[in-house]
């Protein structure tokens, strides 16, 4: 008499349940993401979504150079945001047009504005003032409720250009890169920020390719530190560990956008 023949090992049986489950596991993560995402960009801040979205020129000088805008629904005049891309060259970091859209869903009028694609900062908080400027002349926008936000190297960029004086209410800075002096870059620069400061980073944000080893976790821990012995106090947030790394967690508009929108909402 013949025996019955398992089709899989015990041990392979096992293995291909576990895998099952992580996929599952897996799919309701992105299913759970695409509904925050989907839910952030239609409601955040009890606003609709009916504004719009356009690519503008802010700047002729010393290129021509655009960005997206983003407008809620209304009238106005309504606070505006700011937002400045990470990345290095013709790479773009983080998620601009996301973003944008996601501020203006929360009620602000948002401006992401995309800088010369260079890999040295120099002009880079040029562009960045030149973007600030367009926006401060939009007769919607309230002139002083203005902040700005930025990450990785527009996280460094924005609190170059808030240490320069910058007509802004508040800055958010995610997950900054902390670039070598000879950038026009120092945390000696803290003693001349003096408005609310609000610190993004993930724990596990600790070097990649994409920091180019530089760990970025430390070097908000110094920037907060920095602002605190300069009198401002900061709001530092450590997320738990993102993924293989945790630079990645600011390339979309996700779970730390509440922060965002609560904090802005405050000092704005």
């Amino acid at each position: 008499m013949s025996r019955f023949r398992e089709p899989y090992p015990a041990e392979l049986r096992q293995k291909m349940l576990e895998l099952a489950r992580a996929e599952s596991a897996l799919q309701a993560r992105l299913v759970a993401r695409m509904l925050f995402l989907a839910l952030t960009l239609a409601t955040v801040g009890g606003n609709a979504f009916g504004g719009e979205v356009e690519e503008v020129v802010y700047t002729t000088t010393p290129e021509t150079l655009k960005g997206h805008l983003c407008r809620p629904s209304g009238a106005g005049p309504f606070p505006a945001v700011a937002y400045n891309h990470g990345g290095v060259g013709d790479i773009i970091g983080g998620a601009p047009k996301e973003t944008c859209e996601a501020l203006a869903a929360a009620g602000f009028v948002g401006f992401a504005p995309i800088r010369r694609q260079t890999r040295s900062m120099a002009g880079h908080p040029d562009d960045v003032r030149a973007g600030l400027d367009y926006l401060l002349k939009l007769d919607y926008v309230d002139r002083n409720r203005v902040a700005m936000a930025g990450f990785s190297r527009g996280g460094a960029l924005t609190f170059m250009v808030a240490a320069r004086g910058a007509p802004i209410k508040a800055a958010v800075i995610m997950a900054s890169a902390m670039p070598p002096p000879q950038s026009g870059f120092t945390l000696g620069d803290a003693v001349k920020i003096r408005v609310p400061v609000l610190l993004l980073v993930a724990e596990n944000d600790t070097g990649s390719r994409k920091t180019m080893g530089q760990n970025t976790f430390e070097g908000m821990r110094r920037m907060s530190v920095a602002l605190k012995e300069a009198g401002n106090t900061p709001k530092l947030i450590v997320y738990r560990p993102y993924g293989g790394d945790g630079h990645d967690m600011f390339f979309e508009v996700g779970a730390y956008w509440t922060d965002v929108v609560g904090f802005l909402k405050k000092h704005l």
